[in-house]
């Protein structure tokens, strides 16, 4: 806290003193942007080490207590990806994440060690991932039975229109020969968001009833774009069509 408030007067500083120099010959504020980009550099450096973000319990890879592995409990890639995150009540960017989809867990890397850490979900407002958009939905009345506590991704996110892909994994244990092996399942669920209301979607039939409105345009659109709603590519089919869709409702 205190380097980033030293860092921050230090930026206030360099603006004030150089402020006469704005009023006069161009070339002049060249090496302020490049001072002032420098400072906004260290500053953001600052802050993502900040223990507001680095305060979770430490995340322990259960699955290596097993003898052999298909497959991973996490989103995409066991790799650490490029994304962000909404944490509490701050904003951290330029972040290596991990999802475990499993346990529903965003895990960072501490920067002073090699421990990963967990965030807290109850902190967590929203992340992003390898460009893959996360908000955490809290069940409520307004949700009924549909959705459960925890991580969504938005594929489409429309005044008008949401859909969203709960990632998840089945964790299947296999005993074979005396060792225990473990098998991830994908899992997962979609759900579209319309006039308020959730609702579960798993096949070509819910859909085409949710964009019931525009039926002759969504199958048209269905034939043209040779979509596909089998289980592998379902998200993307749904999201193309959502978005296909959102285009033929009148402009908020």
């Amino acid at each position: 806290m205190k380097t980033r408030y030293i860092l921050l007067l230090a930026l206030l500083s360099l603006l004030g003193h150089s402020a006469p120099a704005l009023g006069q010959q161009r070339p002049a504020s060249e090496p302020l942007a490049a001072a002032v980009e420098a400072a906004t550099a260290r500053y953001n450096k600052s802050f993502v080490a900040s223990p507001q973000l680095y305060n979770g319990p430490e995340y322990v890879d259960y699955s290596l207590r097993y003898h052999a592995r298909t497959g991973h409990q996490f989103f995409a890639t066991t790799e650490k990806m490029p994304g962000s995150v909404y944490y509490n009540d701050h904003y951290f960017p330029n972040l290596r994440l991990a999802y475990d989809v499993v346990l529903e867990q965003v895990i960072i890397t501490q920067p002073t060690s090699p421990l990963n850490l967990r965030l807290i979900n109850e902190y967590v407002r929203e992340f992003t991932i390898d460009n893959h958009h996360f908000v955490r939905i809290q069940a409520d009345s307004s949700t009924g039975r549909v959705l459960s506590t925890g991580y969504y991704e938005l594929l489409v996110d429309d005044s008008r229109l949401q859909v969203l892909a709960k990632r998840a994994k089945n964790l299947q244990e296999v005993p074979a020969q005396g060792f225990l092996n473990v098998e991830y399942i994908t899992a997962d669920k979609f759900y579209l968001k319309k006039a308020g209301v959730y609702t579960p979607i798993s096949s070509k039939s819910a859909v085409l009833r949710a964009f019931a409105d525009h039926r002759k345009e969504v199958q048209q659109h269905i034939k043209e774009k040779h979509l596909r709603f089998s289980k592998a590519g379902f998200g993307a089919s749904v999201t193309e069509l959502a978005l296909y869709y959102v285009s033929l409702l009148p402009q908020p």
